[in-house]
């Protein structure tokens, strides 16, 4: 549920302000639904994937802000064989990529190959390990014990809606007095990962 007022005289003096306030408000609910997707309870809330998914690495001890290219190995490595098809994809925030751009393999090489690589008119994802990069920025930004990386076949996660996007106008006189105009959309929807064989997580470490 998302609530948006906007000014009588705005509405008047430009026609269209209208439906620009519905795709706005379009907008901001398909990103409530995205963070509830991705770290939801469970509770009165979907099950975020982070929250259905298990670790498949936990970070040693001092690593509450990084990840290591071993961690990452083993982070793909988690992922049952016979989950290892093509749409395994990592996902995490730009705050965790800024931390992982930096990683460098043994021979002191960055184990992050820009699209650019591929060629301009290649039209290919950044890949991270030879694996594709999501960006998410609902996922938890790096701190004590979050799970900041997923890895795996996020097509597992199943999106349910149960009411599609409903909106509704009000000039009554709580906004009308205001010199108002209130819109309020409603979605019902559910989320889970359906399979949690197909997606892992890196965890970081509580100290």
């Amino acid at each position: 549920r998302n609530l948006m007022q906007n000014s009588r005289t705005q509405m008047q003096n430009q026609p269209r302000l209208g439906n620009m306030d519905n795709r706005r408000l379009r907008e901001r609910v398909g990103r409530i639904q995205n963070r509830m997707f991705t770290t939801g309870t469970g509770t009165g809330q979907p099950f975020g994937i982070t929250v259905a998914a298990s670790a498949g690495k936990v970070g040693a001890t001092g690593q509450t802000l990084t990840v290591t290219y071993d961690d990452l190995v083993d982070l793909t490595d988690s992922i049952d064989p016979a989950y290892q098809v093509d749409g395994l994809k990592f996902q995490f925030s730009q705050a965790m990529r800024r931390v992982v751009r930096k990683i460098k393999d043994s021979t002191g090489r960055p184990i992050w190959t820009p699209s650019y690589d591929e060629g301009m008119s290649a039209k290919t994802p950044d890949l991270l390990l030879g694996y594709p990069v999501e960006i998410n920025n609902h996922m938890p930004v790096p701190a004590a014990n979050a799970k900041s990386i997923s890895f795996g076949d996020h097509s597992k996660y199943m999106v349910r809606d149960a009411m599609e996007l409903t909106m509704f106008r009000f000039e009554d006189s709580a906004y009308l007095k205001k010199g108002q105009v209130g819109f309020l959309a409603w979605a019902r929807a559910g989320g889970n990962l359906t399979d949690t064989n197909a997606v892992k997580v890196y965890q970081h470490s509580a100290t």
